[in-house]
């Protein structure tokens, strides 16, 4: 998928955090049981939040094999010891991994691109096969995603038709998860319209992330397409980023659940999109706003983390791995 859900371990039990391996590593060891071993590369953040999810809607709870308890990364489960959320997160993960290569080459021609889609046909058609063996409608996938290099060939594109595609796929994709996992039908729909908002926020994210590089290289870019200004983007993502959480709060799962998803959601959209990485300054004069929080007692010095989701990585130190529960820079 898109990278958007990157975890954070910041704040977080050792259970919520084991429940976090288990989902990382249990979908990436789906895939190597599944689409075998060299697959695994294709291993996404997004794809484990959707594992993730579809459990938490899951009307019973989930039982894990040795393997996946087990660190060892060569340890995989056997094919009937894969729980349906990770099976399901699995194929998702090989056939979007399929389309954003195909979505590269479209963009690129890259010889390199057009020779990863050769060396994994076998990969992708299993998972394709595999959603379609649960009615999931793949042929309307297709015609999605084949839509995205015709709108940015368009004259004068808005960014909602461009996002389109990718969050009618994402919506498809969430929606039948859903389905599967025996969701009613309202929770369904939340999941449907989970998918698509988080479809339109990833292609924008990635627009934001990949400017520069689009630029130098004369590559598509939506932000330069539409004459989109970081600012007016920045306003977007984030109005699109309150109609996520907002479609989560909606969804019949724990609370605690919900937080650790907004946290996630919220450091993945945070300044580092937009201003990136900097190094740790310990001169930097930081102003304390609220109590302290436990995640940056150790790594952050004259660092505040507040109670307050909205800034960044330890106001930029870069000791954590991704952003803190909201520190305030001073």
């Amino acid at each position: 998928m898109f990278g958007l859900m990157k975890a954070c371990s910041c704040n977080k039990s050792s259970e919520e955090r084991e429940l976090q391996r288990m989902h990382y590593c249990g979908t990436c060891k789906s895939i190597g049981r599944l689409y075998g071993q060299k697959a695994r590369v294709f291993l996404n953040y997004d794809a484990v939040f959707l594992g993730e999810i579809l459990t938490d809607l899951q009307p019973h709870s989930v039982s894990y094999a040795p393997a996946y308890v087990s660190k060892n990364c060569l340890a995989i489960p056997h094919r009937d010891q894969i729980p349906w959320p990770l099976e399901y997160a699995a194929a998702a993960n090989v056939v979007l991994a399929q389309f954003k290569l195909l979505d590269h080459v479209a963009d690129t021609g890259s010889r390199l691109m057009k020779l990863a889609v050769r060396a994994y046909s076998q990969e992708f058609d299993r998972a394709s096969k595999a959603l379609t063996n649960c009615q999931f409608p793949f042929q309307e996938l297709q015609r999605l995603m084949s839509l995205q290099s015709l709108r940015e060939r368009e004259s004068n594109p808005k960014i909602e038709r461009l996002s389109e595609p990718t969050a009618g796929a994402t919506k498809l994709v969430f929606g039948h998860g859903a389905v599967t996992t025996g969701a009613s039908v309202a929770a369904t729909q939340t999941m449907s319209n989970l998918g698509n908002v988080f479809g339109e926020i990833a292609y924008l994210a990635d627009a934001v992330k990949d400017q520069k590089k689009d630029s130098e290289k004369g590559e598509f870019n939506a932000l330069a397409a539409t004459g989109m200004n970081a600012s007016t983007a920045k306003e977007l993502l984030y109005a699109k980023q309150d109609q996520m959480i907002s479609h989560l709060q909606a969804l019949p799962i724990q609370e605690s659940r919900i937080l650790n998803y907004t946290h996630c959601l919220k450091s993945n959209l945070g300044p580092n999109l937009f201003m990136g990485r900097r190094r740790r300054r310990p001169d930097r004069v930081v102003v304390i706003r609220e109590q302290r929080s436990s995640c940056c007692s150790d790594c952050c010095d004259a660092i505040c983390c507040c109670e307050m989701i909205q800034c960044c990585d330890c106001a930029g130190a870069g000791c954590c791995d991704c952003m803190c529960a909201g520190c305030v820079l001073g």
